[in-house]
């Protein structure tokens, strides 16, 4: 959980950039750097034990209960353990992410990046295009993150043993389970709609 709250602690100090916005965005770049060197370690630590879908601690051996879902992240495979009944949403969800990869990532990437440069340009003393900006982020990876939520349920499981490549950060899906995830996706997504929305249509 402390290693999740990063995430939303740096999209605070991007969305909400709590004066002085340089040190919100210079405290934000630092943390969403160092994230990775504290999630790789923990996701190498639970593999073993932990179902990636819903979170729960398996029992030691892998087995029929647990069976392996391999995926392909950092030129490496990892054979991350479901429960039987987890292990094809899982699937299918890895799967759907890596065939809607380019726009997903185009939808947190591009908006991200645009944000970015308005919060280094109201460091600079040119705030005026920082409010359209956040709220163009926030429409964009709302309807993103919603997207990627629930697309996956239109996906069936891939075809055979290959291993999935997976094209985001793949430590920040064993921090809380994909499932829990997924929630947080769809709630905070339509919420996101919704602000970045009411923002244009002012």
């Amino acid at each position: 959980m402390l290693l999740f709250l990063f995430i939303p602690l740096v999209l605070y100090l991007f969305v909400r950039h709590p004066a002085p916005v340089g040190a919100s965005l210079a405290l934000g770049m630092a943390l969403m750097a160092g994230h990775r060197f504290l999630a790789r370690p923990y996701m190498a630590w639970v593999v073993p034990h932990k179902c990636l879908w819903c979170n729960r601690i398996l029992p030691p051996a892998p087995g029929a209960s647990s069976p392996a879902l391999d995926l392909a992240t950092g030129g490496q495979r990892v054979p991350a353990r479901c429960c039987t009944a987890h292990h094809a949403p899982a699937a299918r969800f890895f799967r759907w992410l890596y065939l809607a990869r380019l726009p997903l990532r185009l939808g947190i990437f591009v908006p991200l990046l645009l944000l970015l440069a308005a919060l280094a340009a109201a460091t600079a003393g040119h705030a005026q295009r920082l409010a359209p900006a956040t709220a163009l982020f926030q429409l964009l990876v709302g309807i993103t993150v919603s997207v990627a939520a629930w697309g996956y349920l239109l996906v069936r499981p891939p075809a055979g043993d290959a291993a999935i490549p997976v094209p985001f950060p793949a430590h920040n899906f064993f921090l809380l389970g994909v499932r829990l995830l997924l929630w947080i996706f769809r709630l905070v997504g339509a919420w996101w709609i919704y602000v970045g929305s009411s923002y244009f249509l002012r």
